[in-house]
């Protein structure tokens, strides 16, 4: 008997002493209108599980048992929990629970989600069909519609199907008329769903095709580059490196591309459902009569913080500014430090997510006064007694981290566009950050560069991290300008005037001293401004003795190489990025455009170079023409300052360079057996190798906002014209007939008759020439004036 107590206690003692679980809940999780999914893990340490789910309620922020529960589940690499039975347009706290075979029940930590209003999507069938296959269609979009109005809100679309022998599948437009054949497997509610993408704008609408979209990587097959549908395949798939892909007409997976993808499962309708909400969520125009994407749940707030705002773009207050209201209850971003901005309720403001409508209010802390839409093209601050359209906001998720001009990632929050929500609008109102502190409003710009359109929302402790980012950033700024500078002294160069090295020299000393002792980002980038103004008055004073060694500026453009995107740049309608190239193709372009604005620079003669060519034509009709002498390129290269052009030159002629052998697998081989580039990727392994290279020279007696370009008709059927690697060059603030002159005043001159007869003579280019050749030559590496 002692024996088995004992046995007992120590047994006691053991489950005593066992680690209880440990459960968590994915932060991931997917929702419709009345079902939310998530995930979960655990460490049991010894305990055995009698249950397993997700409990979830509105009311309470820590929900239990006792609220509502689930432990429905679905197998998709792992297990996803189904929530069922969820109040549509609702806002829910979550959490994974495993109770034990001992009746203990274990939480794991919440996750906060909002359901979506349920869609009122539509339909009729014209009953045209064979009796069964009349029956099978009717079920087959009362079931597709059905998934739809409980996943997604997608409103104002209307499917009207319509049975057609002659089609061999199913084919749908934008905006809902379908055709449907008579094939049985057709018949069903995958092929409804998949053509119901195509009302939706998959494959239709303009954001969708081509090589242009925002939302698509290419032309041909691409990622989705949304987040929404991207974190819900993430989420859905649980692979943290998987990504959604289009092409120019279907997506994948969950498409249902075709009866044989169709598994007849409540799980594979949930998650194409899921997917159509998230790409319309990401900006895709869900109907023709509504051209805008769906509002959603996106900055995930609490309506008792208060937050900060920012503009997303550097040279608007990325790191050194915040929003207030002033005290004309107008919108301004101000110079203002986290500390300060912490401390001042007028940089502070409230953020609430309306269900009923899935979009924000922005309330200031000091004022009370919300963010609205005066209606005017302008958004101010008004003080407002209930939540009306007038301010209310859409807040849309930027794809792109926020970086700075340096390349440095700044945050890991992403901005938003702050939109009118007037969805009748292709492009309705958002607010815009203006130079010196002004906010106006624009029209919604969806691409990437559009940086002065999104705003970050920070809390306290990520404003501060922002401040410590900023930093970082401003001092990576400071240091790499002033490598540049006070390398430039070794660049063999002339004073125009006054002791220019003495002078740039001192104020090198100067302001490193003013930046060591900095202790806000403000400080330093005031002192970034300084050197840069130190640096063009140096240079604007001084010229090259070597026009072969100029002052290198490249470092001044953003992004000169397009190794971050298009990010710098200014990309008209229908320039493609990819492989570190721009591309512009007649379908998509009729006019090539690039450009990149480079403020505050001097007077002074440039030199431009870049690689890139244009192909007027086809390659047969181009090669043709350039075989007769004739060269059909009107795209250029130029230079302004100031708006005024004083730089301009046409790129090569693809047929220029064409080469004897294959350089890449995809190049076009021409009639008389040479190469050309056909694709980006042929391109890409041309520019590599040094071809295509262009060259512009100018000089402009202003000084001011330098602007680059690339630019032409590209009109031509098939014409098509591509860039990379600019390269910009200065040469000091004369002419360049002076600076040459002044360079060959400076030349030892010499009878060359009286070199020694061993010495070979070159010209400037690097050839042999007689001791009779008259100019500039170069005798044993030195240059002499005969």
């Amino acid at each position: 008997m002692r024996t088995i107590k004992l046995i007992l206690i120590l047994a006691l003692a053991s489950i005593c002493a066992m680690a209880q679980p440990t459960i968590k809940t994915d932060s991931r999780y997917a929702r419709g209108a009345t079902k939310a999914f998530g995930r979960m893990s655990a460490s049991m340490n010894g305990y055995s599980s009698k249950e397993s789910g997700f409990c979830w309620s509105s009311e309470t922020k820590e929900p239990t048992i006792n609220d509502s529960k689930s432990t429905k589940k679905w197998s998709n690499n792992g297990t996803i929990c189904v929530m069922e039975g969820l109040t549509p347009a609702t806002m829910y706290y979550a959490r994974a629970y495993i109770t034990t075979t001992t009746g203990e029940t274990f939480y794991g930590n919440v996750i906060k989600f909002c359901t979506v209003p349920k869609g009122n999507i539509g339909w009729e069938y014209d009953n045209n069909g064979p009796a069964d296959a009349n029956t099978r269609l009717n079920n087959a979009i009362k079931s597709c519609v059905d998934y739809w109005n409980e996943y997604t809100n997608i409103t104002n679309l209307f499917l009207s199907v319509h049975y057609n022998a002659g089609v061999p599948t199913a084919e749908c437009s934008y905006g809902g008329w379908m055709s449907v054949g008579a094939n049985p497997s057709n018949q069903a509610t995958g092929t409804i769903m998949h053509e119901a993408l195509h009302a939706i704008g998959v494959g239709q609408c303009a954001l969708w095709n081509g090589s242009t979209s925002p939302l698509r990587k290419g032309a041909g097959t691409g990622d989705w580059l949304g987040d929404r549908a991207n974190d819900f395949l993430k989420f859905w798939d649980n692979d943290p490196n998987t990504y959604f892909k289009g092409d120019a007409t279907h997506i994948w997976p969950y498409g249902i591309n075709g009866a044989g993808e169709d598994k007849h499962t409540e799980q594979l309708y949930a998650a194409c459902s899921m997917m159509a909400q998230a790409i319309c969520e990401d900006g895709l125009p869900c109907t023709t009569s509504r051209p805008f994407g769906l509002p959603h749940y996106s900055f995930k707030q609490e309506d008792d913080i208060k937050y900060y705002i920012k503009n997303e773009d550097e040279s608007h207050g990325l790191t050194t500014s915040y929003l207030v209201e002033t005290a004309d209850h107008t919108l301004q971003w101000k110079t203002l430090s986290a500390e300060q901005a912490i401390a001042n309720d007028a940089a502070a403001w409230y953020v609430t997510f309306i269900p009923s409508s899935q979009l924000y209010q922005l309330r200031n802390a000091s004022t009370g006064n919300y963010m609205t839409y005066n209606g005017s093209d302008n958004i101010v601050c008004e003080a407002a007694s209930k939540a009306t359209i007038r301010n209310m906001f859409y807040l849309m998720r930027s794809r792109i981290d926020v970086t700075s001009s340096t390349g440095t990632k700044l945050s890991t929050q992403r901005g938003y566009w702050i939109i009118n929500p007037d969805y009748s609008q292709t492009n309705p109102p958002c607010l815009v950050a203006e130079r010196d502190g002004y906010t106006i409003t624009a029209k919604y710009s969806n691409l990437n560069t559009a940086k002065t359109q999104r705003w970050l929302i920070l809390d306290e402790s990520q404003a501060r991290e922002m401040e410590n980012s900023g930093m970082i950033a401003a001092r990576d700024a400071f240091d790499k300008l002033y490598t540049q500078a006070s390398t430039a002294v070794e660049v063999p160069h002339a004073t125009i005037s006054g002791d220019a090295d003495a002078t740039f020299n001192a104020s090198l000393i100067e302001i490193k001293s003013q930046y060591d002792v900095a202790k806000t980002a403000n400080e330093v980038t005031e002192q970034t401004t300084e050197l840069n103004n130190a640096f063009i008055a140096f240079i604007n004073n001084t010229y090259v003795k070597d026009i072969n060694n100029p002052y290198d500026l490249t470092k001044f453009m953003n992004n000169p190489d397009f190794a971050t995107s298009t990010t710098g740049w200014s990309v008209g309608a229908g320039g493609a990025y990819d492989y570190s190239e721009i591309e512009f193709y007649v379908d998509k372009a009729k006019t090539a455009t690039l450009a990149q604005l480079l403020k505050n620079m001097p007077a002074g003669s440039y030199c431009l170079k870049a690689q890139g060519f244009q192909r007027p034509g086809s390659n047969d009709q181009v090669y043709s023409d350039y075989s007769k002498g004739t060269n059909n390129v009107k795209v250029t290269l130029d230079m302004t300052m100031n708006q005024r052009s004083f730089a301009t030159g046409k790129v090569k002629n693809i047929m220029e360079e064409r080469q004897n052998t294959q350089v890449h697998s995809e190049d076009k081989k021409l009639s008389d057996g040479t190469y050309v580039p056909n694709t980006m990727a042929s391109t890409r392994a041309h520019f590599d190798k040094g071809y295509y290279e262009n060259s512009i020279k100018g000089y402009t007696a202003d000084k001011g906002d330098l602007r680059i370009y690339f630019k032409g008709d590209n009109n031509a059927s098939s014409s098509w014209a591509i860039c990379d690697n600019f390269r910009l060059y200065y040469y000091g603030g004369l002419t360049l007939e002076e600076i040459e002159e002044r360079i060959a005043a400076a030349i030892t001159v010499v009878d060359t008759d009286s070199a020694p007869k061993s010495s070979k003579i070159y010209n400037l280019q690097g050839q042999q020439v007689s001791k009779n050749t008259k100019g500039i030559v170069i005798i044993n590496g030195k240059k002499y004036l005969k």
